[in-house]
């Protein structure tokens, strides 16, 4: 099953009066040059866009893509013409509009844009539907050479859905099937359960056996029929997720198709049917997991840390991701070892040396609780050693406390990652490293080695240093991945940060640190460093 991508290239064609420099375009066919209401203007927006998204889209689909265009346009409209004020001034400005639209709609002649009164009339809400569908039936009586399939524009009726399910938890798409002789196709939600089970993308489909049969060929999922109340539920829970986000890492599709999923779902004949409210697990219920864990043949052998570690990892499981802690997925590995774990917690390396023995075993136990295929088992279990650089970047040089292998919460309170970085250094949120054309471990490492190298720097030398830092830490790893293997991952910032301050003269007799203090500030000794840093200067040019 293949997804349309890249329909048209461009941003929102929608573009209000004013909003847009430059000459006006020439008015469609049939359009009198004296009407110049502001309804205009944004119709022949909405036509252009239209034309476009229909052109970049095969015959078969339009009469969704015109659905879909549509949708689109509309929520656009509501957000920028009537987004404030009581609610009957913004009834009354969204009536007038999509009545002078109807007018101006109702005069035209040309096809193209009774094509775009046939779908506002299906698609616009309550305000506008009533003098949009008068306008298109006066023009349907004598509108001529309309293609056959503006008819089925909002027309399709939905009979089934299926949910498919993830055997690893990661998500589970919604497919409602929308059957029709000519234009059979189906709508697919797919909500992420490691993103709180946000409705991620949406897009259109082949017809629904085919849908089952590439599931069904795939492997790996678990396929089941529900009610479409069911399956409406499932989709308007997880829109209400997206929507909690401010900026909510969806795809492109979902921007196209998410007013078409909304429109067609609130027109459904049957009452959504809410999911059932998710149990939740008690601290008390947490430590009883962790006590059958340590009790468990898997984990004999293990140091004696590992409750602690398992723990953590039920607590980001649960708390942060949707589908429990038994749930044994490599996508949940890499965000618990890349991500929450080395921004989440100080440690020094001998905890984090734990980590990885500790996860593999939990992995094997929970796989071995839920009865999970092996491949899946061993999938997330390698997984663990292509994300442990990532904590073996992150590990201090010292113990924290007097005792080698504590480790303690850099904010514990916080649901940001970033936060700990403000609150350590006031620094603001790092910059995010560019991670293209790096292979997964290699991305591990600058994930944490360039955010690391740009605190140490600010904190150590000042905010002026910290992009520079940043900076030669990504050159680093991109252009001599192999030099890493010649010094412990923790060392690399520091001797960053050492070679930036005898860059720019900051250590010396009357500057402000001495070799020894700047020693200690970065937790390492100066034979280390001076024997680290040069070799970083030699094998990446840096100037002295």
């Amino acid at each position: 099953m293949t997804k349309s991508r890249d329909r048209d290239g461009r941003g929102s064609h929608l573009r209000l009066v004013g909003s847009t420099p430059g000459p006006n375009p020439p008015p469609p066919a049939g359009v009198d040059d004296a009407d110049t209401t502001p309804s205009v203007a944004v119709l022949d927006t909405l036509q252009e866009t239209l034309l476009l998204d229909l052109a970049a889209a095969p015959p078969a689909l339009h009469p969704v893509i015109a659905e879909a265009s549509v949708a689109r346009s509309a929520a656009l409209l509501a957000d920028q013409l009537w987004p404030a004020g009581r609610p009957d001034e913004i009834g009354e400005v969204e009536r007038f509009f999509w009545a002078d639209a109807a007018r101006v709609l109702g005069e035209r002649r040309d096809v193209d844009s009774f094509v775009l009164l046939t779908s506002l009339a299906r698609t616009v809400g309550p305000a506008g539907r009533l003098p949009l569908q008068r306008a298109h039936l006066s023009r349907g009586r004598t509108q001529y050479d309309v293609p056959d399939w503006v008819a089925r524009i909002a027309g399709f009726r939905l009979t089934s859905a299926i949910v498919s399910e993830d055997v690893t938890g990661d998500g589970l798409s919604v497919v409602l099937d929308y059957d029709d002789d000519r234009h059979p196709h189906t709508l697919v939600v797919f909500v992420d359960n490691n993103l709180g089970a946000i409705a991620k993308d949406v897009f259109v489909g082949p017809p629904v056996d085919r849908v089952v049969e590439a599931y069904q060929r795939g492997g790996r999922v678990t396929v089941r029929t529900v009610r479409p109340a069911t399956a409406a539920g499932i989709i308007l829970q997880a829109l209400g997720h997206t929507h909690d986000h401010d900026e909510p890492p969806v795809t492109e599709d979902f921007e196209f198709f998410s007013g078409l999923l909304v429109n067609r779902l609130t027109q459904l004949p049957e009452r959504p049917v809410r999911p059932p409210i998710r149990p939740s697990q008690s601290p008390r219920q947490r430590e009883q997991l962790v006590e059958e864990f340590l009790e468990s043949s898997y984990a004999v052998g293990l140091p004696g840390d590992a409750g602690d570690i398992a723990r953590l990892w039920i607590d980001h499981a649960v708390d942060r991701t949707v589908g429990g802690p038994l749930r044994v997925s490599a996508i949940l590995v890499e965000l618990f070892l890349a991500n929450w774990l080395p921004r989440k917690v100080l440690a020094d390396s001998t905890y984090f040396g734990h980590v990885p023995l500790v996860v593999k075993a939990w992995l094997a136990f929970a796989g071995d609780r839920t009865q999970l295929d092996l491949d899946a088992v061993e999938e997330a279990v390698d997984a663990v050693d292509v994300w442990t650089p990532a904590l073996e970047a992150a590990a201090l040089d010292e113990p924290i406390g007097s005792v080698s292998g504590e480790r303690v919460f850099l904010d514990e309170t916080s649901t940001d990652l970033d936060e700990a970085y403000r609150t350590l250094s006031g620094l603001g949120s790092p910059p995010r490293p560019d991670l293209d054309g790096l292979d997964k471990s290699q991305a591990a490492t600058l994930s944490v080695l360039a955010p690391h190298a740009w605190l140490l720097a600010g904190e150590t030398l000042g905010i002026a240093y910290a992009t520079d830092a940043f900076e030669i830490a990504e050159r680093l790893v991109r252009e001599a991945p192999d030099l890493l293997t010649k010094a412990r991952l923790s060392t690399w910032p520091r001797a960053i940060v050492w070679h930036l301050a005898h860059h720019h003269r900051l250590v010396g007799p009357g500057e402000p640190l001495t070799p020894h203090a700047l020693a200690a500030d970065l937790a390492s000794s100066a034979p280390t460093l001076r024997k680290t840093t040069k070799l970083l200067t030699d094998t990446l040019v840096l100037p002295r």
